[in-house]
């Protein structure tokens, strides 16, 4: 395994893209990128997959840059495997056309399903026939691939059960975090900054304001702490909550939560709002998907030496040391996050432990590096499987 495709319309603003062909460049193999433009954001091919004229538009996007994308695999020249990136659903049949034509095996890292993104997200309706219509499709895309590439393995186990498929056409590569929060990560000083008048404990929210999040709970962790002023929620980003959530903390008039608006750069986030931060929060909502996937918040959070307390779910378990690696409550429940955010304002020394643990936890274990080793271990798998196909 030397030289690996990189193929289709996959979201390049999507980090585990980023972060898996720059795992796979650590461990030695060459990538060439075969990628045509078409979608704004993957939020764009969410709003696609609810239909109407985006669903028209896109196919019609997708059909002008289906030709580009055969000339430059034409281009490419001699490659191992084909891999289709994340959020590229889409890009599975005219893949496995030039996969099949090339005698390489096919290779699919979803992220997510479209189906489940879906529901869970509340943009369709579960009983919808829109939403049976996507589920139908996406299982007949994800058959065409020799495997399927996921970031935990409850995850692999419920995509194998919702695509219909065999265990083992899937692999476990966890979502990890994109190195450039671990370049900029500061040597976590909380530990003694309490007399130093500051706040004892500085919580941070980062993300797209999704359901998985479970911005709610947090939001009413935050009012059960309004008598705990050294406790201060700042909450980053923008997306489909936002508006919601601001709504909801005026409602409970939080005077220790503050938002920033809008998207930052890694940079900008790394040293503007987690370096100063104790305590980064991961996802803690109690729907089915959070219970399968470790979000990229919680790497994000341990790559940058940061405490990180996030919903204790399965993915979670199979992942890191609960209590050591990273502080753990039960999902959608905010007196128990209350509790956790307490005890860590009140005992500097567990917040450094977490600190220190789960970044060294990123280093050996979620780092691209370490990631490229685990997905090159499985595209040679898929070689060797594909070579005894063509055997027989």
């Amino acid at each position: 395994m030397r030289r690996v495709l990189y193929f289709g319309t996959y979201d390049r603003a999507v980090g585990r893209n980023a972060i898996l062909i720059d795992g796979l460049r650590s461990a030695g193999l060459e990538v060439v990128e075969c990628h045509a433009p078409v979608w704004a954001d993957t939020r764009a091919k969410l709003r696609a997959a609810r239909g109407g004229w985006a669903d028209l538009r896109a196919l019609a996007r997708y059909a002008a840059a289906a030709p580009s994308l055969v000339r430059r695999h034409a281009a490419a020249g001699d490659y191992d495997a084909l891999v289709v990136g994340s959020t590229g659903h889409i890009d599975l049949p005219l893949a496995r056309r030039l996969a099949t034509r090339s005698g390489k095996p096919l290779v699919f890292d979803p992220l997510v399903s479209v189906a489940e993104t879906v529901r869970d997200r509340g943009l369709l309706a579960a009983r919808s026939p829109r939403l049976g219509a996507i589920r139908a499709a996406e299982r007949r895309l994800f058959a065409l691939a020799d495997l399927v590439i996921a970031d935990t393995a409850p995850h692999a186990d419920a995509l194998a059960t919702d695509m219909e498929l065999p265990s083992d056409r899937f692999a476990v590569v966890p979502a990890g975090a994109p190195p450039e929060f671990r370049a900029a990560a500061t040597p976590y000083a909380g530990a003694g900054r309490e007399s130093n008048r500051e706040p004892t404990l500085r919580v941070v929210y980062f993300g797209q304001y999704i359901p998985l999040h479970g911005l709610p709970t947090v939001m009413a962790a935050a009012a059960r702490l309004l008598d705990r002023p050294d406790i201060r929620f700042e909450l980053v980003g923008r997306g489909q909550e936002l508006e919601a959530v601001r709504r909801l903390a005026d409602e409970l008039r939080l005077a220790n939560a503050s938002f920033t608006i809008g998207w930052l750069s890694p940079g900008q986030l790394a040293n503007e709002h987690i370096a100063p931060a104790d305590v980064c929060l991961g996802a803690f909502g109690a729907q089915r998907k959070a219970q399968l996937v470790v979000p990229f918040k919680v790497f994000t959070g341990l790559a940058s030496g940061r405490a990180v307390v996030t919903g204790d779910t399965p993915a979670v378990a199979g992942a890191l040391r609960r209590g050591e690696e990273v502080h753990v409550v039960p999902p959608a429940d905010a007196a128990a996050l209350a509790a956790a955010l307490r005890v860590l304002a009140d005992e500097p020394g567990r917040r450094l432990g977490l600190a220190r643990a789960g970044q060294q936890a990123y280093d050996e274990r979620f780092a691209p590096e370490k990631l490229g080793r685990l997905l090159v271990a499985a595209l040679q798998a898929a070689e060797r499987r594909a070579r005894g196909n063509v055997a027989r």
